[in-house]
């Protein structure tokens, strides 16, 4: 197994644990937060085939996964 590979395994496990976690304790900012990071990750490997580096695919990744967060935050700011 790649090393890459290893890194994303463990980064998909640590984001389904927050999220996990924010369920669990029925923490809206938490689960969020979680969501947000595995969306950023599946942004980051659906980039892949498109190539580029994976410092690029990452940024792009991370930022539609932070817009998607800031939102979740004000929709449940809003909505509660």
């Amino acid at each position: 197994m790649a090393g890459s590979t290893l890194l994303q395994l463990i980064e998909v496990v640590i984001a389904a644990a927050i999220l996990l976690v924010g369920v669990l304790r029925h923490s809206a900012s938490v689960s969020i937060l979680g969501g947000g990071l595995l969306i950023g990750i599946a942004i980051t490997g659906l980039l892949q085939p498109e190539g580029g580096t994976v410092y690029r695919r990452a940024l792009v990744g991370y930022t539609i996964a932070g817009v998607f967060v800031l939102g979740g935050f004000v929709l449940y700011h809003f909505a509660a």
